[in-house]
């Protein structure tokens, strides 16, 4: 028989500090000069009576496993929330801090250009501090779900004349409109919210590489937009919005700019929220169940590409020394060419080291090991996904056929990065070049992924 439902929620300061370096863009120059709003996490926590699970939204870049893991294994130590059932969730805002996202840094780490390593230590614990607030104000509540259209994102992937993508708006490319929001209200009809979550798959990068101010980008204009329009529990807490990303691993704004233009999109997403959980029907009993997927990736192999930019680097080597002196044209662009293939062999090269030191990655085997998370309230479920899956894999996902309503969260409990179609793979393009993982790993979760549902969806009306 289904449980009453109970929710909490609260939201602490990542207090980054300013003047150390921004992460996001590869081509920004300048460090931090100051904050534009603040950069936070916020929590929600959600309890059937028997099972407790926690989402928590943190607005920076990305956040690996093992950053992940520590925030999930200190909730469990302080709370009765078991590790598995944590979803941390990076918003991928392009206007926060650099840091290291894949390892805590240890006491005796040398300074790092760049960086704060005593905020970097102490992150995990700030995080895991709004999950273990949220547990302590856990109170009777009612879910509901809805989506709206809404037209910020556009493909990014434009396919020129002579087959090459370029990193440039593609009107007809696929695109997912679909604007999620999740309530947790404080009775069957009360206005009063505990809680609410934005999910759309969009990046973060409204705000351009010339912005050098700390900020949640548009997701942080649309959180605060729709707190503002949502009325507070009888309990006297404010309500906590929360911004969780969908499968943007090939979506952009289609429209950027400065901060007035992220406050015109994030109001325009709150109020479109707003409008649907306002007629979405509610229900104050569900089963919570979680459900932590193992997924093993195949790893690009990268041989081939590291030859081809190595034999690239000889021949203009010796084309150089052959034109030594002649300068002119000729000479700027054997030059041209030169610097192209170190770039080349540079960016393998990364990968390669990438998963040289990564702890997951089986080197024998050529395999990655990560895992996916599934949260299901009832006859909605989450879906959370360890990287920057692809706008099609997600749409995937969305169309079960097992739950009503399907988020799927991205940048979810690790960061493997750039998670491709099988189509992409054959046509390249950054999103490609920059992958460490084998072509069919979307698809491999997008299978993974409807597998369990149907799973959890038997498991739930079991429960019932």
């Amino acid at each position: 028989m289904s449980a009453q439902l109970h929710a909490g929620a609260a939201r602490v300061k990542l207090d980054p500090p300013v003047g150390i370096a921004m992460a996001g863009y590869g081509r920004r120059t300048g460090s931090s000069t100051g904050i534009h709003d603040d950069l936070t996490a916020g929590a929600l926590v959600v309890s059937d009576g028997i099972r407790k699970a926690a989402i928590v939204s943190v607005e920076l870049l990305a956040l690996g496993i093992r950053i992940c893991d520590s925030i999930a294994e200190q909730v469990a130590a302080h709370t009765d929330i078991p590790p598995e059932a944590v979803m941390v969730c990076a918003t991928h805002t392009h206007s926060g801090p650099h840091f290291n996202m894949f390892a805590t840094p240890r006491g005796d780490s040398p300074d790092a250009p760049g960086r704060d390593l005593n905020w970097e230590r102490g992150l995990p614990d700030r995080i895991a501090r709004a999950v273990i607030e949220a547990n302590a104000h856990l109170r009777p509540a009612a879910v509901a779900a809805a989506g709206a259209q809404f037209g910020l994102g556009t493909n990014r992937r434009l396919m020129r004349a002579d087959g090459t993508i370029q990193l440039a708006p593609n009107y007809a490319g696929t695109v997912d409109h679909e604007l999620k929001v999740l309530g947790l209200f404080a009775t069957m009809h009360d206005p009063g919210a505990i809680s609410c979550l934005l999910n759309y798959p969009c990046h973060g990068v409204v705000l351009c590489e010339d912005n050098l101010l700390y900020s949640r980008d548009w997701p942080g204009f649309a959180i605060d937009a729709l707190q503002q329009s949502t009325t507070g529990s009888s309990s006297g807490r404010a309500p906590i919005a929360l911004f969780t990303q969908g499968a943007s691993g090939n979506i952009d704004p289609v429209r950027r700019g400065d901060f007035s233009a992220g406050r015109e999109w994030g109001h325009a997403a709150a109020s479109l929220a707003h409008a649907a959980l306002a007629h979405a029907a509610r229900t104050g009993f569900a089963q919570v169940v979680t459900r932590r997927v193992p997924v093993l990736m195949k790893l690009r192999d990268l041989s081939a590409r590291l030859a081809i930019a190595r034999a690239n680097i000889q021949q203009t080597e010796l084309a150089l020394k052959k034109h030594a002196g002649v300068g002119g044209i000729q000479h700027r662009r054997l030059t041209d060419q030169h610097q192209l293939s170190l770039d080349e062999r540079g960016a393998a090269e990364a990968l390669a080291e990438a998963n040289r030191r990564d702890r997951r990655v089986d080197q024998g085997a050529g395999e990655l090991r990560t895992h996916m998370t599934l949260l299901a309230i009832g006859d909605l479920v989450l879906v959370g996904v360890p990287g920057e899956l692809f706008a099609e894999l997600g749409i995937a996902i969305k169309a079960n056929p097992y739950f009503r309503h399907t988020f799927v969260l991205g940048y979810c409990n690790d960061l493997v990065g750039y998670i491709p179609t099988r189509e992409a793979y054959e046509v390249g393009g950054y999103e490609v070049e920059t992958s460490r993982v084998a072509q069919g790993s979307g698809e491999l979760l997008v299978h993974l992924a409807l597998a369990h549902l149907a799973e959890m969806r038997e498991e739930s009306t079991k429960l019932k």
